[in-house]
C-alpha cells in the first residue's frame, strides 16, 4: 500500500471531472486566474441559498488551490496548475507544449516538458521578486530529482528553483521502448532521437523561460547542472549568454576539445583504478567475483525480467564506483550472490537476481545516446567507441573466458576488473528492455551529421559568471580534460577538490553554497 503523507504535509489535487468522487461535505475551490479569482461550491450543495448551518459549514470547508494557466501565446499547457506544501516547500507543477525540431518551424509536432518549481514556504508570498534558478539532472536521460533533496531546500530560499524533466525523461513526454515501438521503422526512431541531446533541451529551455519570466522586470535566470547537466549548461552558454545571470557546475564540465575515444580511454583507466580501490577495501570479494564470473561464464542465468545475466553485465556494477556508497552496494551484493540448497548445490540467489534485474531498468536514452553527447558537429560518429576499445586495447584487462577463471581463481594478485559508464554494442542483445532498439542504436552510433554543441568562439569571450566544482578523482567526467576546457571558457572558476565524489551535489548541499559564494565574491578561487 502507498505510503501515508505525513500530517504537516498539505497537498493541491488536480480536480478531473469524471474522476472526482461526489464529497459527503461541500469544498470550496479557488481558481486563480490572472484576473480574477472565483469561489465555487461543491456541486454537493442545494442550489437554493444556503442555509445558516450549510454556511457555517461551507466556513469550514478546505482550499483546494488550484491555479488555471490562461495567458495567451505561452507554450505552457492551459488547465490546472498543480501545486503542494510539504516539508516546507510549496511546489508548482508545469506542463509545457513544446516543439519537437527545433530547427524546423513549420513543423506541427510537439512533445510534453514537465518542470515543477519549488520555493520555501515562508519566502512563497516574495516569491514573484525572486530570481530563478533552472536545474539540469546528469544522464542523459534521467528525470530531475525530488523537491525535497537537501540542495533544493538551501536554493528554494533564495530562488524559485525549476526542477526541469529534460525532454523524454519523467513527466515529459516518455521515451520508452512502448512509445517508441509506434514508429514503422528503425530509421524512423533514429530521427526520432536525434531531437533528444542538449540542443533541444537548452531550446527548450528558452521558450519555458520566456514563458515562466514573461511578467518580471529581469527575464535572465540562472543555471545549475550536476554532471551531464553541466554539459547542457555550456551548450546554453554557447547559444543564448544574453539569457543567463550566472552558472554553476557540478562534476559537469565536458570535454570540449578531446575525442570520444581520448574521454573513454582515460574512463577505462580511471575504472581500473577504482575497482583496485575496491579490492583494497574489501580483499576476500576477490575471490567472490571470480566466483560469480565463473557462475556466470558456464550458466545460463535468466533474470525476472527475462534478460540474461552474462559475466559482462555482471562487471557493469563498476558504474556506481565513483558514487557515494557505490563500493559497498556492490560489495553487499557479493556477500548475498550465492544460497546454499538443501542438497548442498550452490546458486545465485534471488535476492542477487532481482538486484540484477533492477539494473536492467536501463533510459533508452541513456544507453542509445550517450556516445553521441560527445560528438560535437558534423564529421563525429559515436561508433561504438567503448566497446572498440573494450575488445581492442582493454581486451586483456577486461574479458574474460571460462577457462581463465581456473587459472587464477586462487590467485589474489590477478583480479577482475569492472567496467565504467561505458555503453556497449552487445547491450541491445543481453538487455531484454533495450533489444527491441538494436537497429536504432546501430544507425545512430553510425550517423555523422550532429549539430555542434560548443561555441568556441562565444565561449572564449563569456561573461556570465560560472562556478564549477571539479572532483579530483571523478569516474566519469575526468578532471584533466575538465581542466582543459574550462581555459576555453572566459572568466570561469574552478573549485578543484577530493572532499567529494562525483555526486557532492546529491551528498552535501555545502556544495551549492560554496558556489553560491565563489560567484558572490565571497570566496577566492583560481580563474582559468
Amino acid at each position: 500500500m502507498p505510503p501515508r503523507l505525513p500530517s504537516s504535509s498539505s497537498h493541491t489535487l488536480l480536480l478531473l471531472p469524471r474522476l472526482l468522487p461526489r464529497p459527503a461535505l461541500p469544498i470550496r475551490i479557488r481558481i486563480h486566474t490572472h484576473h480574477s479569482t472565483r469561489l465555487l461550491l461543491s456541486p454537493s450543495l442545494p442550489p437554493s441559498s444556503p442555509s445558516s448551518s450549510s454556511s457555517s459549514l461551507l466556513s469550514t470547508a478546505p482550499f483546494l488551490n488550484i491555479t488555471m494557466s490562461t495567458t495567451k501565446n505561452s507554450y505552457l499547457r492551459p488547465g490546472p496548475i498543480e501545486s503542494f506544501v510539504s516539508n516546507g516547500l510549496k511546489s508548482q507543477d508545469y506542463y509545457f507544449d513544446l516543439p519537437l525540431d527545433h530547427a524546423n518551424p513549420s513543423s506541427k509536432e510537439t512533445i510534453v516538458v514537465f518542470a515543477r518549481k519549488v520555493v520555501a514556504v515562508e519566502k512563497q508570498a516574495e516569491s514573484d521578486k525572486m530570481p530563478w534558478l533552472i536545474f539540469y539532472q546528469g544522464g542523459p536521460g534521467f528525470q530531475g530529482p525530488a523537491y525535497n533533496t537537501g540542495w533544493v531546500k538551501t536554493a528554494a530560499k533564495k530562488y524559485n528553483v525549476l526542477l526541469l524533466d529534460q525532454r523524454g525523461t519523467g513527466l515529459s513526454t516518455a521515451m520508452t521502448v512502448q512509445a517508441l515501438s509506434q514508429f514503422k521503422t528503425p530509421q524512423e526512431q533514429a530521427e526520432y532521437f536525434m531531437h533528444f541531446r542538449a540542443d533541444s533541451i537548452v531550446r527548450d529551455s528558452e521558450l519555458i523561460r520566456e514563458t515562466l519570466l514573461a511578467k518580471y522586470a529581469d527575464k535572465k535566470w540562472s543555471l545549475l547542472g550536476q554532471s551531464y547537466g553541466g554539459f547542457c549548461i555550456t551548450t546554453y552558454l554557447s547559444m543564448f549568454p544574453e539569457s543567463i545571470t550566472a552558472a554553476y557546475i557540478t562534476g559537469g564540465i565536458p570535454p570540449v576539445f578531446d575525442s570520444l575515444e581520448d574521454v573513454y580511454r582515460k574512463s577505462y583507466k580511471s575504472v581500473m583504478a577504482h575497482t583496485e580501490r575496491y579490492y583494497k577495501r574489501f580483499p576476500m570479494d576477490i575471490k567472490r567475483v571470480k566466483k560469480i564470473m565463473k557462475y556466470l561464464a558456464l550458466n545460463k542465468v535468466t533474470l525476472p525480467t527475462g534478460g540474461i545475466l552474462t559475466p559482462r553485465k555482471f562487471q557493469q556494477l563498476g558504474m556506481s564506483f565513483g558514487l557515494s556508497g557505490g563500493m559497498d552496494h556492490v560489495h553487499t551484493l557479493c556477500l548475498q550472490a550465492f544460497v546454499t540448497l538443501r542438497d548442498g548445490k550452490e546458486e545465485l540467489s534471488s535476492l542477487f537476481l532481482n538486484e540484477m534485474a533492477s539494473q536492467e531498468q536501463i533510459p533508452p536514452i541513456y544507453a542509445v545516446l550517450h556516445e553521441s553527447i560527445y560528438c560535437d558537429g558534423p564529421g563525429v560518429a559515436s561508433k561504438w567507441t567503448a566497446s572498440k576499445l573494450l575488445n581492442g586495447e582493454f581486451r586483456s584487462a577486461f574479458v574474460y573466458s571460462a577457462k581463465e577463471y581456473d587459472a587464477f581463481e586462487d590467485d589474489d594478485n590477478k583480479i577482475v576488473y569492472f567496467t565504467g559508464e561505458h555503453m556497449y554494442d552487445w547491450m541491445l542483445d543481453d538487455y531484454a528492455s533495450l533489444s527491441p532498439l538494436k537497429e536504432c542504436a546501430e544507425i545512430l552510433a553510425n550517423y555523422d551529421k550532429w549539430p555542434k554543441l560548443y561555441d568556441p568562439e562565444v565561449l572564449a569571450r563569456n561573461k556570465v559568471p560560472v562556478a564549477a566544482a571539479v572532483y579530483y578523482d571523478d569516474m566519469y567526467v575526468a578532471r584533466e580534460y575538465s581542466e582543459k576546457a574550462a581555459e576555453g571558457i572566459k572568466g570561469i572558476q574552478l573549485w578543484i577538490t577530493n572532499e567529494y565524489m562525483h555526486s557532492g551535489l546529491r551528498d552535501n548541499e555545502g556544495v551549492l553554497t560554496k558556489l553560491f559564494k565563489i560567484v558572490s565574491c565571497e570566496i577566492d578561487v583560481p580563474v582559468a
